[in-house]
């Protein structure tokens, strides 16, 4: 079995030793969950935002090949594959994760796309088909997430309208944990899924130091191998695979902790115009 969060953000905020730590417990418990508590593999896939390299400076912390070792973050050690765009990490008791390199993008209409399984960083502020379009070209997974607000109204016209028209293979949709328990599944997951368009989902961390606990809580699992020196390959493959199967797993925020996020984001934004951060 493996087990994928979609949605993998990393901040200057986060213990990266309570980050890698959480991730892998969380994957852990949803792998026991289905009785394979021993037999699975997890994956982070990174979505980084503009200006943030931090698949590049992890990538720093492996064996330079020049008899330098791996620098440890806490039990973590930090290793190559044959793909430049993954790293696989090992955890001292021989555990694993593979994380693997993205990026996120936001498009002329305001709404965010995910540029997975790449190393490219792509121009923001085009159109959302563009942006999908370029994506595709350069070999990434194209992938439009849930956000607070941002698929109502307008955006999620527009949004809806791209549904109508696109192909199956075109995109995939992903939910996250930060929609709260009273907010409706969107229309738009329904209309993708009538359509053929497929829905991932991942714990999409906020810039919030408590927040690194999250990663690995909300994700999706499929059912095959992956190969730990070519995970994007084989991941790849599996995602685009019409007759694979996404099992979505995890849950929703709570109301109270919905709010209070909320409530920090908007802090934390008045902060930056400010220049206090």
């Amino acid at each position: 079995m493996i087990l994928v969060d979609a949605h993998v953000h990393i901040y200057s905020c986060f213990d990266l030793q309570i980050f890698f730590d959480a991730a892998f417990e969380n994957f852990q418990e949803e792998a026991v969950r289905n009785g394979q508590g021993n037999g699975f593999a997890a994956v982070l896939l990174l979505a980084d935002w503009s200006g943030q390299n931090w698949f590049q400076r992890l990538v720093h912390n492996c064996d330079d090949g020049c008899g330098t070792g791996s620098k440890a973050i806490g039990n973590w050690t930090f290793h190559r594959t044959d793909e430049s765009g993954s790293l696989y990490l090992q955890r001292r008791d021989g555990k694993g994760l593979l994380l693997i390199s993205g990026c996120k993008i936001i498009t002329a209409e305001n709404l965010e796309v995910l540029a997975l399984a790449t190393e490219r960083v792509f121009e923001e502020g085009t159109s959302l088909e563009e942006a999908i379009q370029t994506i595709k070209e350069n070999g990434a997974i194209p992938v439009i997430p849930w956000a607070a607000g941002k698929w109502m109204g307008r955006r999620g016209k527009i949004l809806e309208n791209l549904l109508e028209s696109a192909k199956v293979s075109d995109f995939f949709l992903c939910d996250n944990r930060n929609r709260p328990v009273f907010w409706p599944r969107p229309y738009h997951f329904k209309l993708a899924e009538k359509r053929g368009i497929r829905v991932l989902s991942g714990s999409d961390p906020l810039n919030f130091a408590s927040e690194a606990c999250r990663v690995g809580s909300f994700g999706f699992s499929v059912q095959g191998p992956i190969n730990h020196k070519q995970p994007i390959k084989d991941l790849r493959q599996i995602l685009l695979d019409r007759t694979t199967t996404f099992e979505l797993y995890g849950h929703l925020e709570n109301p109270y902790w919905f709010f209070r996020n909320q409530l920090g984001i908007q802090i934390l934004k008045r902060r930056r115009k400010k220049g206090l951060v």
